[in-house]
């Protein structure tokens, strides 16, 4: 038996460029991919009602208002629940302070929320404005007993901002894995908020 051996190649200077092109290529075609992604995602509609506009999500589910609510949009593509935002505007006593709409407004959430529990709650300042924080957990789950879906916890947040004899709620809702990710978001959406 005779043992051969191959040559070995060895690259030239102009294959080893072309490698780096193809890197540099890449990483291009990526970064365009993903800056066209953001904005995509970070496309608004405006809103106004009752004197209170914000710049809502756009491709976001429009809810038909219930109550003291003036919008409810919802993102359906979210995994598990679908990230809510809800703005609220509630008729308070002229002279009412923000620790009693605080405190209706967590039984209003105790009584309608399965599960409902209080995570903190804290004074904040959001975007120049005084506003009560309320952050808290619930389960969710599909009343409709034909369905075998699993239940799902859904952390919230409420911001709280006393208006005259209004309250204005700005709530976000959002499946627990995927609060912190949702977040920045809803800031966003936050700071778009007038009133």
């Amino acid at each position: 038996m005779n043992a051969s051996t191959l040559p070995s190649k060895t690259a030239s200077g102009s294959t080893r460029f072309a490698d780096w092109e193809v890197i540099a290529v890449t990483v291009l075609a990526l970064l365009a991919g993903w800056l066209i992604k953001n904005s995509v995602e970070s496309r608004s509609v405006p809103f106004e009602s009752s004197g209170i506009s914000a710049q809502t999500p756009q491709g976001w589910l429009l809810t038909t208002a219930q109550g003291d609510e003036i919008l409810h949009v919802t993102n359906l593509l979210s995994t598990g629940f679908g990230t809510t935002y809800i703005i609220q505007n509630i008729p308070i006593a002229a002279d009412a302070t923000v620790g009693q709409a605080v405190s209706l407004l967590s039984l209003q959430r105790g009584q309608a929320l399965t599960a409902f529990r209080v995570l903190e709650q804290k004074q904040v300042t959001v975007f120049g404005q005084a506003a009560y924080e309320l952050g808290y957990v619930y389960v969710e789950s599909n009343p409709n007993l034909t369905h075998n879906e699993i239940p799902n916890v859904v952390r919230g947040l409420d911001y709280i901002f006393l208006n005259g004899d209004h309250a204005v709620i700005a709530t976000f809702w959002a499946d627990d894995k995927s609060f912190e990710s949702d977040l920045g978001r809803f800031q966003r959406f936050l700071s778009s908020l007038k009133f």
